[in-house]
């Protein structure tokens, strides 16, 4: 059987410890300042069978941030309010929060029945029943008792035994994730933390990280209601004796967590909901204090769709923390004024890695809305979406859904065969980015080297960094080199050497460029094995764009270009080959000079000829003499 765990919540001094109390036999207040001002200033716990716990949380407003703690991960709740005084403050506020977090099951009790008249019962229970007609508890059982007297105890109990039994299973992510509400040493056995597994499951001797920290932990051994296990499981109650961090390194709030799928965030995008009876509207960068399960941090709200946030009202935010926190997607938080402290809204956590967003933009907004989907297919397609020209890995994906590795990797196994994402590898993983997002850097390419075409008529193309310097906003390299070596290998681009160009580019001469282009293909056929170099040319033809007009005709084939600024006629290369050719299949080897006699040129052409013949695998090296490749 899974799991449950039930906490109460109400109002101070409305018998909320009490009334554990007459129901399980334990007493919460533990310590001895509770004990002695008979007032719940942290949370308690009792066990109640072996699959439920019972946690009680303060009813004070000094303590409500105690109270979000205890009831951050609570499957029904035991709502307690007091007979003689009905709905106070802290009713209303902790309701607010139960309704915050979402809670889905709970239990109304009107305590201290034996201090009224029946017909004021009566009077409270129609307050009450409209306090509570637009939450959870609207159709919620509701049981007058009496922790003193004990009346209405059995049939309380009998409720929530039925309540317990048809409470759904706690759904698991698959990770492992255990926020700590209670850290304390041990003596022979060294730190002890607590907390609820809210995803996954632990067993001992395993290695789990410790976050904000990130220091690594191993499990020495595990209780869940007072009992020594070998694992516990998602909805569970654990105490977790670990080793690896001294007591004093451990904070309320932090996170133990499986490794390698959770890190700290400065930023969260969220669905932001101000409680109808909120005091003031939320207004855009308010400071407030956030509840991320048991851990509290300061945080500014940006609101993404307006300037402020009306009481009942929705809206898309961005929480920018002032210290690192730890969320995953589907997380509940709870927002409090930053002064006076008063419980302002809260919601679900749609992004727990973002990037700063710009208000008030409906494209980046309507990106975050596809976040709010609850099938994790749609939502990993909107994740991948909103990376636009960047990837992700398979290790990222489930980070950020908070899932298995083997479950995301079925969900991209599906987007791939469904053509909604592509795969690449990069850096000795696979990545993935959605096809979306490619095909538009895709025309995006296209696009800008038609510009650099039009703009310079006789360059043969642009570098691939001078043509990703160009593009109107931040690609991700790895995904840059997939989208251009896409392009090349669908035919609409071609890679030419260092240079890219589009497939149907020709270059465009005027008449004074052909002229001169004429001219230097005349100039190198006449100069045979010693024509003139780049320096000669560019003199001849001073004012003239030669450094252009040359690189133009090396890209079309008109020229060869070798070291040293050395120009070729590919005519009078070739011949020279068939010359050399022939000598080497005769005398078997070829020096510097035999090969300057040879082909009639000079030492400052013999060399750079030779190194161009051996780059080109036709001949090579062996001490001072070439032989043919592979005699």
């Amino acid at each position: 059987m899974s799991h449950v765990i039930v906490g109460t919540a109400g109002h101070i001094d409305h018998g909320k410890t009490t009334l554990v109390r007459a129901l399980t036999g334990i007493e919460t207040d533990t310590l001895p300042e509770e004990q002695s001002r008979g007032v719940t200033i942290d949370i308690g716990f009792a066990y109640w069978r072996n699959n439920v716990t019972i946690i009680d949380v303060p009813g004070h407003e000094r303590f409500v941030k105690n109270m979000v703690t205890g009831v951050c991960s609570v499957d029904i709740a035991v709502f307690v309010i007091a007979a003689d005084d009905g709905p106070m403050p802290q009713t209303r506020e902790h309701l607010g929060i139960l309704n915050l977090l979402d809670v889905k099951r709970g239990v109304i009790a009107l305590t201290k029945t034996d201090l009224v008249e029946p017909d004021w019962v009566e009077l409270v229970t129609e307050e009450i029943r409209e306090l509570v007609s637009d939450t959870f508890l609207a159709d919620a059982p509701f049981l007058p008792v009496s922790s003193e007297t004990g009346d209405g105890i059995d049939e309380l109990r009998a409720v929530l035994e039925s309540e317990i039994e048809a409470a759904e299973a706690r759904p698991d992510r698959g990770v492992f994730r255990l926020p700590i509400d209670r850290a304390f040493s041990v003596r022979g056995f060294g730190t002890v933390v607590t907390g609820t597994v809210i995803s996954g499951s632990l067993s001992s001797k395993d290695e789990a990280v410790l976050l904000p920290s990130g220091d690594e932990i191993r499990v020495r051994g595990i209780q869940t209601h007072g009992q020594d296990v070998e694992s516990a499981h998602v909805g569970a109650r654990a105490a977790v004796n670990i080793t690896g961090v001294e007591i004093e390194d451990v904070e309320r709030g932090d996170l133990l967590c499986e490794p390698g799928y959770f890190d700290t965030t400065y930023m969260i995008d969220v669905r932001l909901h101000a409680l109808a009876d909120a005091p003031a509207p939320i207004k855009n960068r308010s400071r407030v204090h956030l509840h991320l399960g048991p851990r509290e941090v300061l945080a500014r709200v940006v609101l993404l769709e307006s300037d402020e946030l009306a009481p009942g009202g929705s809206e898309l935010a961005q929480l920018r923390l002032e210290e690192p926190g730890v969320a995953a997607k589907g997380d509940r938080f709870v927002i409090r004024r930053y002064s006076p402290v008063v419980t302002l809204g809260g919601g679900i956590v749609l992004d727990a890695r973002p990037t700063k967003h710009a208000r008030l933009r409906e494209g980046v907004n309507k990106g975050i809305r596809l976040l709010e989907a609850e099938d994790p297919l749609a939502v990993l397609k909107a994740r991948l979406q909103a990376l636009e020209w960047a990837s992700a890995t398979l290790g990222d994906v489930a980070s950020d859904l908070a899932i298995s590795e083997a479950e995301a990797h079925s969900l991209l196994d599906q987007l791939q065969t469904d053509g909604v994402v592509v795969t690449f590898a990069s850096g000795g993983q696979n990545r993935y980015v959605h096809a979306e997002s490619i095909n538009e850097l895709k025309e995006e390419i296209q696009t800008v080297t038609a510009a650099h075409h039009e703009k310079n008529p006789l360059a043969a193309g642009l570098r691939r960094r001078e043509l990703r310097d160009q593009i109107r906003r931040h690609v991700e390299e790895a995904v840059y080199e997939t989208a251009v070596d896409t392009l090349v290998g669908e035919g609409r681009l071609v890679s030419d050497g260092p240079l890219l160009r589009l497939s149907d580019h020709e270059i465009e001469w005027s008449g004074d460029q052909a002229a001169i282009r004429d001219g230097i293909l005349k100039d190198l056929v006449d100069g045979g094995a010693t024509p003139p170099d780049l320096s000669d040319i560019t003199s001849k033809h001073a004012g003239s764009p030669v450094n252009d007009i040359v690189e133009a005709m090396r890209s079309v084939g008109d020229l060869v270009r070798l070291d040293d600024g050395l120009l070729f006629s590919p005519q009078i290369l070739a011949d020279i080959e068939t010359k050399m050719v022939s000598f080497l299949r005769d005398r078997g080897e070829m020096g510097v000079a035999d090969f300057r006699d040879l082909v009639g040129t000079t030492r400052k052409y013999a060399v750079p000829l030779l190194n161009h013949f051996d780059a080109a695998g036709i001949t090579e090296r062996q001490g001072d003499v070439r032989v043919l490749r592979g005699d």
